[in-house]
């Protein structure tokens, strides 16, 4: 009787969740409701991500997250969303997987089993991660983690289900709107190929001779943009520039 009332009161729950999100008139309005909504379920952090990819530019790019912000710009400066395990095998699950289940899709190298460890020295122990298909489009993927090494239950991913679900509905409703909303910080073609580059490890030096420009230029091109969005790190101008539709990262769970 008691766990009939608790599934009761989850059920509730994320019934209150979907009706709530109809309200949000923004992204960053769905993503605190969506941290608010994942809290109540024990989880600490989420990632809901559709069409991010570094090498093609996609003003649908939809990447909703509260991950760390040093575990993000350790991904980004070290190039780690190019072996991400748990993007890997869920691109192989059909419903989600717990991520002590990796080995079950996917043979991990050894790089990745770093990555693993590495989320999890930033608090990243235990996740879910789920797939949301659709015909004609890449997967989106929507992630829920917590610190504990606490088990998912059979609940426990029926919920991340159904309230990623949710959440990617009602995003993909605001994409567009949310966009016109906020005025992206305008940069030039050079810019954007300077910054892309920046996101993949690439240095000055690099970078010019990919381009074929001096050094000199290559860093008056990223420091420029980097003053233009007023950040002092450059992880922190890639992110910026992923929010504003220049370039997009992909899988950064």
């Amino acid at each position: 009787m008691m766990r009939k009332c608790h599934d009761r009161g989850r059920l509730s729950d994320i019934s209150a969740f979907e009706a709530h999100s109809r309200t949000a008139t923004t992204l960053e309005q769905l993503s605190a409701m969506l941290d608010a909504a994942i809290r109540q379920f024990g989880f600490r952090w989420f990632a809901l991500l559709h069409n991010v990819d570094l090498m093609r530019r996609s003003k649908n790019a939809l990447m909703l997250t509260t991950y760390p912000t040093r575990w993000i710009e350790e991904i980004i400066e070290t190039r780690l969303y190019m072996d991400d395990p748990v993007h890997a095998a869920c691109a192989r699950s059909v419903s989600g997987l717990t991520w002590d289940r990796i080995g079950d899709y996917i043979l991990p190298t050894a790089r990745q089993i770093s990555i693993l460890e590495r989320g999890r020295a930033h608090g990243l122990s235990a996740g879910y991660s789920m797939p949301i298909r659709m015909a004609d489009e890449p997967d989106a993927m929507f992630t829920v983690a917590r610190q504990s090494d606490q088990a998912l239950s059979s609940e426990d991913m029926l919920t991340a289900r159904l309230i990623g679900t949710t959440a990617f509905e009602r995003a993909r409703g605001l994409l567009e709107t949310d966009a016109l909303a906020n005025v992206p910080v305008p940069l030039s073609p050079r810019q954007i190929d300077c910054i892309a580059l920046v996101a993949q490890g690439k240095s000055d030096w690099e970078i010019a001779q990919i381009l074929g420009l001096s050094r000199d230029t290559v860093h008056e091109y990223v420091e420029a943009a980097r003053r233009r969005y007023g950040v002092r790190r450059r992880t922190q101008l890639v992110l910026r520039a992923v929010r504003d539709g220049h370039l997009n990262i992909e899988a950064l769970v």
